[in-house]
């Protein structure tokens, strides 16, 4: 059991140093992954039944997150990088699935483990190759569903697209209008409209009984629902 805890902890240990390694390699060509890695920490890793390496992140807290999860919005396949293989010599490809600017996963032939098969710190780039690709929005089709009794006039000043699920004190909101500075106006799943403020005293309040009653006074300029933020 503890061989077991220790070659976890130690495959682990590696996962996150190829991944440092790879956003390293790739700052030039990806200066927005290697700035959004300044707000994440690499929460845990490990292998997939097919030897892919996952890894999962965690941010310092859920504004920060929603926050950086709307900055980056990409999603693709990133082949061109090379690790050195130890016993070979020879540099092997790896394939990278990058989704919000994050490594989620990391694609590469492994006989034994990370540390025993390829050096590293040993990597280089060679013909980079990225492949975009359609992540779902789940949170838009929930809050289409609240938004089922507005108008597409109405749904057009509003940015259902880039919505967020955010949960502050074990309720769900999901934002229709971004404030910027992590500050948004946002719905309920009943529709009633709060403002969420980031590093607040009262970080919800409700300011409308519904989006109807947001729409009387809103037109499309963010600056009308200022003092909204103010209250």
């Amino acid at each position: 059991m503890i061989f077991n805890f220790i070659n976890t902890s130690r495959l682990k240990k590696d996962i996150q140093k190829l991944e440092e390694n790879i956003v390293l390699l790739l700052a030039n060509d990806f200066p927005e992954m290697a700035e959004n890695y300044l707000h994440w920490i690499f929460s845990t890793a490990g292998q997939l039944a097919d030897k892919t390496i996952y890894i999962l992140h965690q941010s310092t807290d859920n504004l920060s997150y929603e926050r950086n999860r709307i900055k980056h919005k990409q999603h693709f396949f990133l082949t061109g990088v090379e690790v050195l293989d130890k016993h070979t010599g020879i540099y092997t490809p790896i394939k990278l699935t990058v989704s919000n600017n994050l490594i989620q996963n990391i694609s590469l032939p492994l006989n034994k483990t990370l540390r025993r098969d390829y050096e590293l710190s040993h990597l280089r780039i060679n013909n980079l190759h990225k492949e975009n690709f359609f992540l779902k929005n789940t949170d838009e089709i929930k809050l289409k569903t609240i938004l089922s009794n507005i108008s597409d006039e109405q749904k057009n000043l509003l940015e259902t697209e880039n919505t967020i699920e955010i949960e502050l004190e074990e309720k769900y909101y999901y934002t229709i209008i971004d404030m910027e500075d992590g500050n948004y106006i946002a719905v309920n799943k009943r529709g009633n409209v709060f403002r969420l403020i980031h590093d607040h005293e009262e970080p919800v309040k409700k300011i409308f009984q519904n989006v109807q009653k947001l729409m009387e006074v809103y037109a499309g300029n963010k600056y009308e629902l200022q003092k909204y933020l103010e209250q």
